[in-house]
């Protein structure tokens, strides 16, 4: 089997402008160089799918863009074989003063097609998707779900080689999600090769069995999807930064399975046991833990804290405080972060807080969407059409 990508020591540089001045307010302009990408090596065989994950500002964007052509490598060699059907931001490839029409025949040459080979599919770009009534319209005034549907519909009909998939799938709704991902099954199974950045976790793990992690530009691991959620959440947590060195507490976590193995790996149903260590620079009396659950990057899911003065005991210098806490999930496919804390014995103010713990969650829920599993039924007619999964009595 042939390679259909292969980088060897490839580096993306771009000059920063600062300092730049303000009209009629002459000055000097300072650049500096900015490194988004450093000494990659990547080999893609023909009809394999790979992901690639890491933290905002680790290079994926900019790896894409080296990929599609869209710019060159300061470093390095590239070399892509195949014509390439790059999905890598809403509209990209669309004039917005053309109607949809008129750019699904621009669009559809733009990636390979012949004049006649865009007449031959337009019905099926158009059926695909689904907005035949907004065809004569300017996309300038589409939506970004319209513009991915139509993106994306003309891009499966182009018979490509090789795929890039930007975050675009993270638009529109849950029905066209589920037809695109569908459809990219059916490439796959053709042959067709899959470079997918996303930060969609549980997308990731059910298409590709490889994932990249890329930090700071450079990659930090390349292999089994499984392990590489383990890569990327230590690379997450390396840029959280930890509390400020004068704190009065300082409190460390770690994430158990019931049989008291570490793990940031957990089932749906599984209990999750969060263990607490806190040392004390000073003597405190009766402090306030609190813990907090959240998807990453979005608001809180759940929260628990002891009430002031239910707890009496008494810490300081050389009498640590240990704890644990106890999790029944019910939380569905995504990322997930623990953050505990410690309070002083009024419970507003914090005394400090351990780093967020990352963890990833995976649910044999196929019909739920969302965080929380409610263990939803759905009976119709008498029928039972839609049912949580039977889990057995330990949770697995």
């Amino acid at each position: 089997m042939s390679n259909a990508i292969e980088l060897a020591g490839v580096g993306k540089r771009y000059q920063v402008v600062e300092g730049q001045p303000m009209l009629l307010r002459p000055g000097r302009r300072r650049q500096r160089e900015l490194w988004a990408l450093r000494d990659v090596d990547l080999v893609v065989p023909e009809g394999e799918t790979v992901g690639v994950i890491g933290r905002n500002g680790s290079g994926k964007t900019s790896l894409l863009r080296l990929l599609s052509g869209v710019s060159a490598p300061t470093t390095g060699h590239l070399r892509i074989v195949g014509r390439i059907a790059p999905l890598i931001g809403i509209g990209v490839g669309f004039h917005p003063e053309m109607t949809g029409r008129e750019n699904v025949e621009v669009n559809g040459q733009m990636l390979g097609l012949t004049a006649q080979q865009v007449r031959q599919r337009y019905d099926s770009i158009v059926d695909f998707s689904e907005i035949e009534s907004f065809l004569d319209t300017p996309v300038k005034f589409y939506s970004s779900g319209m513009f991915l549907r139509l993106a994306f519909a003309v891009a499966v009909h182009t018979d490509p080689q090789v795929m890039l998939v930007d975050e675009v799938l993270a638009v529109g709704d849950l029905t066209f999600q589920a037809k695109c991902l569908e459809r990219m099954r059916e490439l796959q199974a053709q042959g067709t090769t899959f470079v997918i950045v996303t930060h969609n976790l549980p997308s990731l793990d059910r298409m590709a069995p490889r994932a990249v992690v890329l930090s700071e530009g450079r990659v930090a691991y390349d292999g089994p999807v499984s392990n590489a959620l383990s890569a990327y959440h230590a690379a997450l947590e390396s840029g959280a930064g930890g509390a400020a060195d004068d704190v009065r507490v300082r409190v460390t976590a770690e994430l158990l399975h019931d049989d008291g193995s570490t793990g940031r790996s957990f089932r749906t149903g599984e209990r999750i046991r969060v263990r607490v260590h806190a040392t004390f620079d000073d003597d405190v009396t009766a402090p306030v833990l609190g813990l907090m659950v959240a998807p990453l990057g979005l608001g809180m899911t759940y929260s628990i804290n002891t009430t002031p003065g239910a707890y009496e005991g008494t810490h300081g210098p050389g009498r640590p405080l240990d704890a644990e806490v106890t999790l029944t999930n019910r939380m569905l496919d995504t990322s997930y972060a623990v953050h505990v804390s410690v309070h002083a014995p009024e419970g507003r103010r914090e005394l400090g807080a351990c780093e967020p713990l990352v963890f990833y969650v995976r649910s044999d829920q196929t019909a739920a969407r969302g965080f929380v599993d409610l263990e939803g039924e759905i009976v119709m007619n008498g029928q039972v059409v839609a049912a949580p999964p039977v889990r057995r009595l330990d949770g697995r």
